[in-house]
């Protein structure tokens, strides 16, 4: 902890004398924002629009051209604010915008046409800062910055961690990024990148929980804004229960060419953007990245294992005359882990005899295109291909130091998508989205597994094979009055191979209060398909009894309410109830996918015979950002429950009946001419402890393993560990140069060291079964140039 304390202090001073010994420089540096105005629905460009520097003296503007494209050069650096104005059209405002001398900033904004009168918008756009991009949404969503991961505390440039400071969010663990979303399992969340489903983009993705990983394999350097749902989400979002990702990747500058090198304890980075033809439109963006993890193994736990990863993502951007805009994506990640069992004299549980090495790869490819029809209608279209794989061996030590196998693994899995969706401006009061998804999903999976040290491994998952997984949505907006709007459509799934169709209505109304609030009610039913190896689990006779599941069914229901206190500051109140039907649990015991974190091996035979239920509220007080100083406050208060086959209530694993987060954050311009910045920002999150599994000691005994198992009476996650206070904090110190900037920044997840249950292991010298706990601490000292 000293250590960590000490690099904090060291950093403050560096930043402090660099601020005053700086070269003094006669004028303040500038820079060129640039960027493109559209209409939010029909996507037409908007020829003519204005747009204005705010605060500037004497005002500062320019008019978007005939491509609605516009350039604003000899822009100060630091925090700035843009107006942008359009006849016929709602005025924004950009606000805070960060402006470097390291690179151009590039705005891309949305204008929906006028529907109330003048004095209304501008307060609702003073309101919908945080508003998600997507304008079908209304309720339990929100747009997040990349801007914002490298900033807020705890969240480590992963919009994952990042999305952890929002309401109804818990984490299971500080050592993975999984999230779970108002008590729900993370595998229920679903990660769409440039509006494509992905497999979770994450390093060593789905190795222990599904939906988990972790580290982001998204660099901030590709990121553009997002949007996050947390439940009962419009129709176009389909195969996800519990919430959605929805990334953008923003387009490299095509006017100029920038780079970015980053270099710290969590591996080096380095990316670079410019134009693919001088004085063209087309543009690329690139970055990579490597890590070893061994820069901070000290803080990790100590069967961690030597930890490898590098990614690989880009995006070529290539509009058209007539043709709309061509887009190519991708990303790509390779992981490893080794671990080497413990010397003999250090033994103490099975797993200390044990070998393995495991290797992990995911990628995700896109080419999209966007094309505006007429003024009134809008098409996007897209044909991906994706997938992941793993390939695991294990070993382990007998007494003579023998090696003997224990298990194996090899899943490959592939997705090739081709969609297309609609969106109909019909008139001021009626706009349509429609579209479809046609999926066919790949699979080559074999599994052994021994079960228990010295026996011989058996066949637990086996499968090969494609199946085609079907969605097709329409979703309609409707302004019934100047207060009153109304969401009406429908999402359906069917997927081949369990047979399974799922039409899931979806519903919601808002109503403006007053020119400062609204209240909001959201209905949808959201089903999702299970992991593919859960389909092919095997028993001891080779039969394949998951293979007729049903789609799992959960019902949303949401009340929101939101309200401006001030220009700055909102309140956000959500309370919520989700029903959940035919959800898989074993015939003959408490196993659920609710609970499960055995991704890997799990080979449990399903019915979908199970319910359950999550209710709660949750609650956000934010500033934002506005001379210099924000704040977040969230709190949940919820309780997640399930019915098994035998028809006991238990809480779920991730029951943690209560989250509170309270982050804050200052920035203060520095140096002779304010060119430059420092930034801190520190944040507490206050979570319910996990939840306890019950052990079945008689069968641990006999395995010399740990074996749960209900007994005596005792029901698994009736009671819970203690509870988890993690705190983080942020420091960085942005130095703007002419021709570049320079960013050194500390971030330290958990920097109070707070252990959290890890495991339970079975003590072989002392026969007893033990509780392990860890304390992770993830650090991140950094320096990045941008030129």
């Amino acid at each position: 902890m000293k250590t960590l304390f000490t690099i904090a202090i060291c950093c403050i001073v560096i930043f402090k004398e660099s601020s005053l010994a700086q070269t003094p420089v006669t004028n303040k540096v500038t820079q060129t924002v640039k960027g493109t105005v559209i209409d939010q629905t029909t996507r037409e460009v908007l020829f003519g629009a204005h747009i204005i520097l705010v605060g500037s003296d004497p005002i500062k503007g320019t008019t978007a051209g005939m491509d609605g494209s516009f350039v604003m050069e000899n822009v100060p650096v630091g925090r700035q604010s843009f107006e942008f104005r359009m006849m016929g059209y709602q005025n924004y405002v950009a606000s805070e915008i960060l402006v470097s001398s390291g690179k151009e900033v590039k705005l891309d904004i949305g204008l929906p046409q006028r529907a109330t009168t003048m004095d209304e918008i501008v307060v609702s756009y003073q309101a919908d800062k945080d508003k998600a991009l997507n304008d079908l949404a209304t309720v339990s969503s929100r747009q997040f910055s990349v801007e914002e991961t490298q900033r807020y505390a705890g969240g480590m440039n992963d919009p994952a961690r990042l999305v952890s400071a929002f309401a109804g969010v818990a984490t299971p663990s500080v050592s993975n990024n999984g999230i779970s979303i108002r008590g729900n399992h993370p595998s229920g969340l679903s990660w769409r990148i440039e509006d494509v489903e992905v497999p979770s983009p994450n390093h060593f993705g789905d190795l222990t929980i599904a939906g988990a990983g972790a580290l982001t394999v998204l660099s901030s350097q590709m990121m553009g804004n997002s949007d996050f749902y947390t439940g009962a989400f419009p129709a176009e979002y389909g195969n996800a229960s519990s919430g959605v990702f929805d990334i953008n990747l923003r387009t490299g500058n095509n006017s100029q060419r920038e780079h970015s090198l980053e270099a710290g304890l969590l591996g080096v980075g380095f990316s670079t953007e410019g134009p693919l033809k001088k004085g063209a439109r087309a543009s690329y963006l690139v970055n990579y990245r490597y890590s070893t993890l061994g820069l901070i193994g000290a803080f990790l736990p100590n069967d961690a294992g030597i930890l490898k990863y590098q990614d690989l993502s880009f995006k070529i951007n290539m509009p058209t005359k007539n043709a709309g805009t061509f887009s190519l994506w991708g990303l790509g990640a390779y992981d490893a882990i080794d671990t080497e069992a413990l010397d003999p004299e250090e033994w103490e549980t099975l797993s200390d005899r044990e070998n393995s090495q495991t290797s992990m790869y995911m990628f995700a490819s896109g080419i999209n295109h966007k094309l505006p029809l007429n003024n009134n209608m809008f098409l996007n279209s897209s044909l991906a291909f994706s997938g992941n794989g793993l390939s695991f061996e294990e070993q382990y030590l007998d007494e003579a130091l023998e090696i003997h196998p224990q298990s194996e693994a090899r899943k490959n899995q592939s997705k090739l998508t081709l969609q297309s969706s609609l969106t109909s401006y019909f008139s001021n009061q009626h706009v349509n989205r429609t579209g479809f998804y046609i999926s066919t999903l790949g699979y080559d999976m074999d599994i052994d597994d021994a079960g228990t040290m010295g026996s011989t491994p058996r066949n637990i998952v086996k499968g090969q094979g494609q199946a085609l997984l079907l969605q097709i949505y329409s979703q309609s907006q409707y302004s019934l009055s100047p207060k009153i709007t109304l969401d009406a459509g429908f999402h359906s799934l069917y997927f081949q191979l369990n047979r399974g169709f799922a039409f899931e209505p979806r519903v919601s109304v808002n109503y403006q209060l007053t020119p400062k609030s609204d209240l909001a009610l959201g209905y949808g039913i959201h089903c999702k398909v299970e992991p593919l190896a859960l389909y092919n689990v095997r028993d001891e006779q080779g039969n394949q009894p998951n293979r007729d599941l049903k789609l799992m069914k959960s019902n949303h229901v949401v009340l929101s309410y939101n309200a401006m206190l001030s220009d700055h500051m909102k309140l956000g109140i959500e309370p919520y109830y989700q029903f959940l039907d035919r959800v898989p649990v074993a015939p003959d015991s408490y196993v659920s996918t609710l609970n499960s974190t055995d991704n890997l091996f799990f080979n449990q035979a399903l019915v979908s015979a199970g319910r359950g239920r999550n209710v709660g509220v949750d609650v956000t007080l934010e500033r934002y950002l506005h001379n210099g100083f924000y704040y977040l406050l969230t709190g949940s208060v919820f309780d997640s429950k399930y019915i098994a086959h035998d028809g006991i209530r238990r809480n779920t694993r991730f029951n943690k009946n209560y989250v509170v987060n309270a982050l804050v954050g200052k920035e203060w311009p520095v140096g002779r001419h304010r060119n430059n910045s420092l930034s801190t920002n520190f944040r507490v999150n206050y979570m319910g402890g996990n939840r306890i599994e019950a052990i079945d000691m008689d069968r641990s005994l006999d395995a010399q393993d740990v074996v749960y198992g209900e007994t005596g009476g005792a029901l698994s996650f009736a009671d819970s560990f203690e509870d988890t206070p993690i705190s983080s904090f942020t420091v960085s110190y942005r130095k703007n140069k002419k021709k570049h900037s320079s960013v050194w920044s500390l971030q330290v997840l958990n920097s109070g060291q707070t252990e959290e249950f890890d495991q339970h292991v079975f003590n072989t010298n002392t026969q007893t079964v033990d509780t392990k706990y860890s304390s992770v601490v993830i650090p991140n000292l950094s320096y990045r140039i941008e030129f």
